[in-house]
């Protein structure tokens, strides 16, 4: 008869020292575990990204161009970390918030719960556990389970409006406060790369939401983002995904 390993699970600091200082770069460098256990492809944006006074770990961004945030900890879950999370998410305009932790209190739970069935349909919350494991002396293996995660409500697109955002085109933009100057900037990026896109036969189209413009291949993944309105300054990235890791360049 076979003989068995006992799974352990081990502390989160054995494997990483520090939260911030080796965590949240190691998470950074294999998004694709975290993507395996959302079911949700991830592009990095920024670390420690600066949000008034604090910095949040992760900016991100899905193949459906949302922004997602993710706030890391190490232990059991607490107010404090709750708090910044919705600070994050005002601060960014997220609508996929990930909050990792070790452990999580019932009372987080549910309100992550809750905040799934009350808030505005395009906003979603995950509450992921992260575990560290390990049989006899092999290598540590994190894992990461998905606790709780957005329901169909929140999950359904809202019925398009005149002022949807799959309406959207660049005189609108103007709606949003962009100087006339820089839209006029986005469109000309806009009007570069599709005649690239026309002269190389690629299956991109162009896709406008609310304050961008963005080109997509089959399957809704968006190649180039001509944005206007993030930081209030023109911008144009470019998303390469390798099998490493993955990054934005802009």
């Amino acid at each position: 008869m076979s003989n068995f390993g006992r799974l352990n699970r081990i502390q989160a600091r054995t494997g990483w020292p520090n939260e911030a200082a080796d965590f949240t770069p190691w998470l950074a460098q294999n998004l694709d575990r975290l993507e395996e256990a959302l079911g949700l492809p991830l592009v990095l944006t920024a670390t420690e990204q600066r949000v008034g006074r604090y910095s949040l770990d992760l900016l991100m961004e899905d193949s459906r161009g949302r922004v997602v945030i993710a706030e890391n900890q190490f232990g059991r879950t607490d107010r404090d970390h709750l708090g910044k999370l919705l600070t994050y998410c005002a601060g960014t305009e997220a609508q996929v918030l990930i909050w990792i932790a070790e452990s999580f209190t019932e009372e987080h739970l549910a309100a992550l719960q809750l905040l799934n069935t009350n808030s505005v349909e395009e906003v979603g919350f995950f509450a992921v556990e992260l575990e560290l494991l390990q049989i006899s002396d092999s290598p540590l293996a994190p894992n990461f389970r998905v606790l709780v995660q957005p329901n169909d409500r929140a999950k359904r697109v809202r019925p398009q409006s005149p002022s949807s955002p799959e309406q959207w085109n660049w005189d609108l933009f103007g709606d949003l406060g962009v100087p006339e100057q820089e839209v006029e900037i986005g469109r000309a990026l806009a009007d570069l790369l599709y005649a690239e896109i026309e002269r190389g036969s690629l299956p991109w189209k162009p896709v406008f939401r609310k304050g961008y413009v963005a080109f997509q291949r089959p399957g809704g993944y968006n190649v180039f983002v001509v944005d206007v309105y993030w930081k209030k300054t023109p911008r144009l990235a470019l998303k390469v995904n390798c099998t490493t890791r993955r990054d934005r360049y802009s």
